[in-house]
Order: C-alpha cells, then sequence, then structure tokens
C-alpha cells in the first residue's frame, strides 16, 4: 500500500526513497505556511474591523458580535474544510495574532511589530504568567478610556480637547481611538 485516505484526502505514504529530516522539514515549512496564513488572516480581520473583535466572546450578541459572525463564519468553515481536528483552537490563536497586531507587537506578543524587544511596561497583567504591559499597549488602551471619558464630557473644551487628542493618536499611533465602541 503506497497510499492511504485521511479525511477525504489521499496520502502518499510511500517514503522508501525519502530521508527522515526531508519529511521533517517538508512539515516545518508547512508549518511556517500555515502560521503564517493564520497571522495574515488576523490582519485581515483587523483591517475590516476596526472594534476590538478579538475581544468578542463565543456567546456574546452584541452589535459587535453581529458584525464579526459572517467573518469568524467563513474562518470556521475553512478550518473544517481543511480538515482541522480543532478549529475554536485556531480562531483563537487568531484572534491573539489581531490583538497583538493591533497593539504594534508582533503576533506572538514577545517583541514589537519591527522585531525590536518590548520596552519596559507598566503593572502586571493576571494569571499563572503575569506579563507586563508594553508602553504601546498601555497608550493605546489609556487612551481610549481618556477619549471616551473626555468626549462625553459636558465641558466643551474637554469634548475639543479630547478631539484634539483622538487626531493626536492617529497620527502618532496608527490608531484612530474613534472607531472604538
Amino acid at each position: 500500500m503506497t497510499t492511504i485516505i485521511v479525511k477525504g484526502e489521499t496520502v502518499d505514504i510511500n517514503v522508501t526513497n525519502e530521508t527522515l529530516i526531508a519529511l521533517v522539514d517538508k512539515m516545518v515549512e508547512d508549518t511556517k505556511t500555515v502560521y503564517g496564513a493564520n497571522i495574515r488572516i488576523a490582519a485581515k480581520l483587523n483591517d475590516l474591523m476596526p472594534n476590538a473583535w478579538f475581544d468578542v466572546e463565543h456567546q456574546e450578541v452584541s452589535d459587535d458580535a453581529k458584525t464579526l459572525a459572517p467573518h469568524k463564519t467563513l474562518v470556521l468553515a475553512g478550518f473544517k474544510r481543511a480538515g482541522h481536528s480543532n478549529p475554536s483552537k485556531a480562531y483563537k490563536d487568531i484572534r491573539d495574532y489581531g490583538r497583538n497586531l493591533r497593539a504594534g507587537l508582533a503576533p506572538n506578543g514577545k517583541t514589537m511589530a519591527d522585531g525590536s524587544p518590548l520596552p519596559e511596561g507598566e503593572g502586571t497583567g493576571e494569571g499563572a504568567n503575569p506579563a507586563k504591559r508594553s508602553d504601546m499597549l498601555f497608550a493605546v488602551e489609556e487612551g481610549t478610556r481618556y477619549w471616551k471619558r473626555m468626549a462625553k464630557s459636558d465641558n466643551p473644551e474637554l469634548v475639543a480637547l479630547a478631539d484634539d487628542f483622538a487626531a493626536l493618536m492617529k497620527k502618532r499611533l496608527k490608531f484612530d481611538v474613534r472607531l472604538v465602541k
């Protein structure tokens, strides 16, 4: 027997003339391609959805969830077509990549997007492996919070300040807080 059928696909198992290292190298290249594809999907979802789509929970029924639903369905259906054993896990990875990319980090969150080291952040995260927020993530999160508060003010000077602040964040951080819900 030289071929088998796995999930409807023919797999050539005649490996007599191939070295183990060649097979491992092929697996590594295929894995890199899948990883890269998932990062590109996250980047596209960031492009399509200015809101924090990566924070929409599974059972959520918000407007953000309704906007995300057709995109999420398409992605999960693709994983199912590919025979992925756990599409939800792959989608969670894409959510994490999207969150990190939006914050200016590398997809894995371990460096800045340009490969430079993470700056020393402030505070610590929660959970078993607390992580400091990078300065970029701090600026985006706290800047959004500041803008939301000032934009709702009864004081016209503070509303004007919020508008100026939003324009500055967009110019300097490439992040438009006015698109955050």
